[in-house]
């Protein structure tokens, strides 16, 4: 082991356990960093393009509005 020393200053039962949180804080920031910052990504939990197009095609077509002879 690499590192083998470390556990002379820190014990396992405490070391392990602040490793593991660090790791795990630091994945909830960067996960959280990503579905606030970016644009696509919530498209893309939606089902993106797929999504629209289903919306699309379930909406109503505008009905134009009947227009005034031109006098």
């Amino acid at each position: 082991m690499n590192q083998g020393k470390v556990w002379r200053v820190v014990k396992p039962t405490v070391g392990v356990p602040v490793y593991l949180g660090a790791v795990a804080v630091t994945a909830l920031i960067l996960h959280g960093g990503l579905l606030a910052k970016t644009d696509w990504f919530g498209a893309y939990w939606n089902g993106g393009k797929k999504a629209a197009a289903a919306a699309a095609a379930a909406a109503p077509a505008p009905v134009a509005a009947p227009q005034a002879p031109a006098q």
